[in-house]
């Protein structure tokens, strides 16, 4: 058990250096969703980092295909985030593709209503994060523990 969570820590560490690496910090992302949340009276969302997980699988994956797709190899959204060991009771998938930075990503989402519906959910309480600088491909994905 203990080397489990230690080898999930690991991999959650490499998730957000390469992200760092490609110009994108996970935690600015999230402190733009809370600021987002705040005005609207929520709580904070966490980094959780299975939901870092699928999200940069299915953000590399879109890279690879260079298509903006909710779909994958790997099943649909609920299935590749149970593959990363999130029981979920509630979940939902953000994506974006051409925006050069956090900020401009946020705005997209925050300018569309299904987007920023699943930002400003109350029902949500983590949030995953996944960037490629191949065609800047983004996305979020929300969830709330089982």
């Amino acid at each position: 058990m203990l080397f489990t969570k230690f080898f999930a820590q690991i991999i959650f560490i490499t998730a957000i250096l390469f992200n760092i690496t490609n110009g994108v910090d996970p935690n600015y992302i999230l402190s733009l969703v809370n600021q987002e949340r705040q005005k609207n009276r929520l709580s904070n969302l966490t980094l959780d980092s299975r939901l870092t997980r699928a999200a940069q699988l299915h953000t590399d994956y879109m890279a690879s295909i260079k298509n903006l797709t909710h779909d994958d190899r790997s099943g649909s959204l609920e299935d590749r985030i149970r593959a990363q060991g999130y029981n979920w009771s509630a979940v939902a998938e953000n994506i974006a593709k051409g925006q050069v930075n956090e900020t401009a990503a946020i705005k997209t989402w925050m300018n569309s209503s299904q987007h920023r519906q699943n930002i400003l959910s109350p029902k949500y309480k983590h949030l995953g994060v996944g960037y490629s600088n191949n065609g800047n491909y983004w996305t979020q994905d929300f969830g709330t523990p089982a």
